[in-house]
């Protein structure tokens, strides 16, 4: 693949990405979500990571290779992408604090895990008909579309630098997920020592009716 049909597989993908996060978050909430870095209808490290895999992983055959190894290499990249844009911004675009075994709140084990399913799909089925719609297109149509695409994302970039002071207000749904998920954490260890409570007091009553 060329550079061009690349970027446009970037493209392709980061559309899906914020597709299925914005609705993923609006069924949460109950309401309209617009996820993503940009203001646009991109998620742009779903499609980093999506053409990461198809350039590292694309050759490997064996599915749980390719689940381990995309779970390694997403999870680099979302931690350092959460880096950067945290250090160049000072918000976080996503945060993994309340959810078990996280590393610094930028990546969890669920997430890795949910990022190897989904590289699978990607790999085995979304690929081979994305690849071969966009290899498909003439090229000079492809060199075409990725200018306009690169264009349309430089302004979007442009604009949500300059719109930065109004973050706050656009990610209102991750300090939402911050609190449901610490809810859902703290019911969790409720039902834990509940049933803690359950195993030690049937533990004494065995033991008293054995003693007798």
């Amino acid at each position: 693949m060329t550079l061009s049909q690349y970027f446009i597989c970037f493209i392709i993908y980061s559309f899906l990405g914020w597709i299925y996060e914005s609705l993923f978050y609006t069924f949460q909430f109950k309401k309209p979500v617009n996820t993503g870095f940009l203001h646009g209808c991109f998620c742009p490290i779903y499609g980093l990571a999506c053409v990461l895999n198809i350039r590292l992983l694309g050759g490997l055959r064996n599915d749980l290779l390719i689940f381990i190894a995309s779970m390694v290499l997403i999870s680099a990249v979302e931690y350092i992408v959460s880096y950067t844009l945290e250090y160049i911004f000072g918000r976080r675009w996503w945060d993994y604090s309340d959810w078990p075994m996280n590393i610094g709140g930028r990546i969890s084990l669920f997430s890795s895990l949910g990022f190897g399913a989904m590289s699978l799909v990607q790999l085995r089925f979304l690929q081979p008909l994305i690849g071969g719609i966009v290899m498909r297109i003439p090229g000079s149509a492809v060199k075409l579309i990725a200018v306009m695409f690169c264009v349309l994302v430089l302004c979007d970039l442009v604009y949500t630098i300059r719109e930065m002071d109004r973050s706050d207000e656009k990610l209102w749904f991750i300090d939402e997920e911050s609190e449901f998920m610490r809810q859902t954490n703290e019911k969790f260890e409720e039902k834990k020592k509940n049933a803690s409570v359950r195993y030690n007091d049937m533990l004494s009553r065995i033991r008293e009716t054995l003693s007798r």
